[in-house]
């Protein structure tokens, strides 16, 4: 090997300590690979070492994390939460079937990240409910995001990579369900084996550390904790009310009844139009209001007006929720200008377009009109208003927030959101555009449709991988320029005298997977996608098939906590430690590596 090659072998280990220490950020170590790579002469071409920048698979990895936020925002991912919710019940078994089956068909289209970031509250809510210890349903949560990866192209960042790599060395890259005839094997026998044994060495006696879950709240948390399903009234306007074709002034709901309207639900010849009213809105027939206020001042309105109505109740209350509008709870701070005075005498519903349904003051919710109260330092607010304005609030010295809005639920979008999908994922099928081009075209779109605000799907980049990916692209460049990735694939060629294939795959596996999780999947693709496509040529086996090994390996991120981000985020609220993982991970990268080099030592004869 050239002194080169030994410089390039050098880099690779320096930056595996330094990823596996963690002392330095990843993506500090993973930027500065390339400007070692050509201080010491092992890259001369800077537009090789700067060629992850432009790199098609980082372009596609970029758009699908707004493809992702899309479906988040949109609500596309809360409904099927809300699915798993009420089929599961209180059963464990029934629970654990059906978190695990949505997580891994969500996290085949979304990232595994976000997967669990939605996830993760309604199954501590599950929990609760029925009565089952948190920690026997998030560990598996987080498995089966990881699992749901191998099904298709775009389930995981080591995917795209290995498919960029395989086109660049035979010209056709993997299509999207290519991973699926291994993938989807490997899913049902990851969470089978969840199911059957996994689940009898979870812990049953740990508790969710409030702390973990952030400073979000899910929507029924507010709900029970401010009985808000008893607060708000719902009207709706028939034809004898002498509402029609009034404005909300000219009815006097804020004047003459203190009332405020948090939400109306107009019907029309494309479904329901849900909006937040101003008090120039004229009404109609058929519209129905959601009102904050006393109630006996509703009832003297229903009375003055012949219009029903009736407390919203708990179910009513979710359909508020699930299109577009948020709760959240926000501290009034000592020296906050708005100590002393009342919410009307600040009119702070005209200037921040958000209702304040409840007051909590030393532990209890204050009795009356909300509007009508002298503000304390402490008091919490219970807020809810569209979610762009609950998210714009600007707090500053005045409030802090202490539960903002987590889970979206505008489910306005959702169809929209999949036709984004949709557009993004067709073209690579059909064979029109390449995955890249029609997955930022596909991101383009959820933007300009609205289903992700564009300040924030810079929130929804995961940076810390886009900078592994390029930091490491050169490196992998520079093992296989310098004769490295020669050399390793020789050695897995030689030791497979014995066992013949499978050995190879069994290696790659294996070898991707201990680099998986000493640094990134995203790292260990790059690194050893160039050892695979020599030992598949040494042994005349297929390119594709044998990169599939390095794929499957860097996904089983099982054993350790810090082996794979879902573990990070399951672990605190479940009150997992190591050697949980380790027990539970153990058994089931045991699992998966049977299933998957079995399957591809098949595949490929």
């Amino acid at each position: 090997m050239s002194t080169h090659g030994w410089a390039a072998l050098a880099i690779l280990v320096v930056a595996a300590i330094l990823f596996l220490t963690r002392k330095v950020r990843l993506e500090l170590v993973a930027l500065s690979i390339p400007v070692a790579l050509m201080l010491t002469g092992t890259i001369t071409d800077a537009s090789v070492a700067l060629a992850g920048f432009g790199n098609h698979a980082v372009i596609a990895i970029a758009a699908v994390f707004v493809l992702s936020a899309g479906i988040q925002e949109s609500g596309v991912a809360a409904w099927l939460a809300r699915l798993v919710e009420r089929l599961g019940g209180s059963s464990e078994t029934r629970i654990l079937v059906w978190v695990c089956t949505v997580v891994a068909v969500l996290s085949a289209f979304m990232s595994n990240a976000a997967t669990v970031a939605v996830m993760l509250p309604v199954v501590i809510a599950m929990s609760r409910r029925s009565g089952r210890p948190a920690s026997r349903i998030l560990m598996p949560l987080g498995f089966a995001a990881i699992l749901g990866g191998n099904l298709t192209l775009i389930g995981t960042s080591s995917n795209l990579l290995l498919s960029d790599y395989l086109e660049r060395t035979t010209g056709e890259p993997y299509g999207m369900f290519d991973f699926a005839l291994v993938g989807l094997p490997i899913c049902a026998a990851g969470i089978l084996y969840l199911l059957v044994f996994g689940r009898r060495l979870l812990p049953a006696d740990s508790q969710v550390d409030a702390s973990a879950m952030g400073r979000g709240a899910m929507p029924e948390q507010l709900l029970a904790r401010y009985e808000l399903s008893g607060q708000l009234v719902r009207l709706r306007v028939g034809k004898d009310s002498t509402l029609r074709t009034k404005t909300l002034a000219e009815g006097g709901f804020g004047k003459d009844y203190r009332l405020s309207a948090v939400a109306m639900m107009r019907p029309g010849p494309f479904g329901e139009r849900w909006s937040q009213p101003s008090p120039d809105v004229r009404l109609k027939k058929g519209d129905e209001l959601y009102l904050e206020g006393p109630e006996v001042e509703a009832w003297r309105l229903a009375e003055a007006t012949r219009t029903r109505i009736g407390l919203a109740g708990g179910k009513q209350v979710e359909r508020v929720l699930d299109h577009g509008f948020a709760l959240a709870e926000a501290i009034i701070v000592p020296r906050s200008s708005l100590i002393g005075a009342t919410l009307r005498e600040l009119n702070f519903r005209s200037a921040h377009g958000l209702n304040v349904l409840a007051i909590w003051r030393d532990k209890e919710r204050l009795e009356g009109d909300p509007s009508t109260q002298a503000l304390e330092a402490g008091d919490t607010l219970l807020l809810v208003g569209p979610l762009h304005k609950v998210r714009n609030l600007k707090v500053g010295d005045d409030l802090l927030m202490v539960a903002a809005p987590r889970d979206v639920r505008d489910f306005r979008k959702a169809p929209l959101a999949m036709f984004c999908l949709a557009a993004a994922l067709m073209p690579p099928l059909l064979g029109w555009a390449p995955l890249a081009l029609s997955a930022l075209g596909g991101a383009l779109l959820m933007i300009l449709t609205g289903c992700l605000p564009a300040n924030r799907a810079g929130r929804y980049m995961d940076w810390k991988v886009l900078a592994l990916i390029v930091g490491t692209l050169p490196l992998g460049a520079a093992l296989e320029q310098h004769g490295v990735a020669d050399i390793v694939a020789q050695a897995l060629v030689e030791e497979s005298s014995v066992l013949g294939p499978v050995m190879v795959l069994g290696g790659l596996f294996l070898i991707s997977a201990l680099v998986s999780i000493t640094s990134s999947n995203a790292a260990a693709a790059v690194i050893l996608a160039p050892v695979a496509a020599r030992a598949a040529v040494a042994l005349d086996m297929p390119i594709a098939k044998v990169l599939l090994a390095v794929s499957f390996g860097c996904s089983c991120a099982f054993i350790v906590p810090f082996a794979h981000q879902c573990n990070l985020m399951v672990q605190g609220p479940g009150g997992y430690r190591t050697k949980d993982f380790l027990r539970v991970g153990g058994g089931l990268s045991l699992v998966v590596a049977v299933v998957a080099v079995g399957m591809l030592a098949y595949l490929a004869r």
